[in-house]
């Protein structure tokens, strides 16, 4: 409901100061039932409140849909979610019976793009606090972290941070956006770099490789494939960290996988506990560790052996 009433300029509306429901419908050239109920239901939600003056939002309400700077804002990944659950509705019967995304051809649009990357830059601070966390705890000594697919730079920022050189690697286009877009253009600790990492993956030597919200893209080849090439890339003793759903412990795993049904090209999917072990035992990583970080997502972390031997397997990368 909030989704909707962001979608449909209520919430910025209201964001001007205190009117009515009739007001706004005429304003925005709606129908004053239908702005009425979905104030009602949004007034539920504490989202909004019937003052003597008019409907206002709510301190939360405000901080939730309107105010970026606040760690409670969640407009944007309320407008991306509300683009796929139409996507549910509208293209899940073809999915199921092809097993085809429901997207078009080619890459995303410069507004798509710009759209997902603030649905992914709105993360919980303390998801991605705890994240790090959890990593520095593993090699507390670590100072290079590759960030694959990082997208907005919420987790590079987060690890340069603690003092940790970061390198950024995404797509060009993810790039050159977020460059701009998220001030990323010569940020402290943090390097840009634009590829695929799936052919070639990116060079170099780093304590931790950092895989958030990645896995569920891809089929299970390909993770296996980018497991062992993240592997390649570490220092003995270096941490793989994935940051993702894990089918089995996590309740939206399930679910989640339906949303990749609709839109990877790649055969994307939501995996469980010992399919993520074997694809980290298969590239020579152990000491597999499961950590919940919040309701549905799960830091999964091994490491390389500190002397750069095969520990349960070969550690090196595909052949360049």
């Amino acid at each position: 409901m909030a989704a909707t009433g962001l979608e449909m300029g209520l919430i910025e509306a209201l964001s001007e100061g205190p009117t009515t429901a009739e007001a706004l419908a005429g304003r925005l050239d709606l129908a004053a039932r239908g702005v009425r109920i979905l104030l009602g239901a949004l007034e539920e939600l504490a989202l909004v409140r019937f003052d003597p003056e008019g409907v206002v939002l709510t301190g939360i309400g405000r901080a939730r849909l309107v105010d970026r700077d606040t760690p409670d804002f969640e407009g944007d990944a309320l407008r991306f979610w509300l683009r796929s659950l139409r996507r549910w509705t509208d293209g899940l019967p073809e999915a199921v019976r092809t097993g085809a995304p429901q997207v078009g051809p080619g890459g995303r649009s410069p507004e798509g793009l710009a759209a997902f990357m603030a649905a992914m830059a709105n993360k919980d601070p303390g998801l991605v606090e705890a994240a790090v966390e959890a990593c520095l705890e593993r090699v507390p000594d670590a100072r290079t972290v590759l960030d694959l697919g990082g997208g907005p730079g919420t987790f590079s920022r987060a690890f340069a941070r603690r003092g940790l050189q970061a390198v950024l690697f995404d797509q060009p286009e993810v790039i050159e956006h977020v460059r701009g877009a998220y001030g990323l253009d010569g940020e402290p600790g943090i390097e840009l770099r634009a590829g695929d990492f799936l052919d070639p993956f990116p060079e170099g030597e780093f304590d931790v490789v950092f895989i958030g919200n990645i896995t569920h893209i891809y089929d299970e080849p390909t993770n296996a494939r980018l497991v062992a090439d993240a592997a390649g890339v570490l220092r003995p003793g270096g941490l793989l960290a994935i940051l993702d759903f894990v089918r089995g412990q996590s309740p939206f795993a399930a679910l989640f996988a339906v949303t990749m049904l609709l839109n990877s090209r790649h055969g994307g999917d939501t995996y469980d506990r010992s399919t993520y072990q074997a694809w980290l035992a298969d590239a020579g990583l152990a000491a597999a560790r499961f950590r919940r970080l919040d309701e549905d997502r799960h830091l999964v972390t091994a490491l390389r052996s500190a002397t750069g031997a095969e520990a349960d397997g070969p550690t090196a990368g595909r052949p360049r």
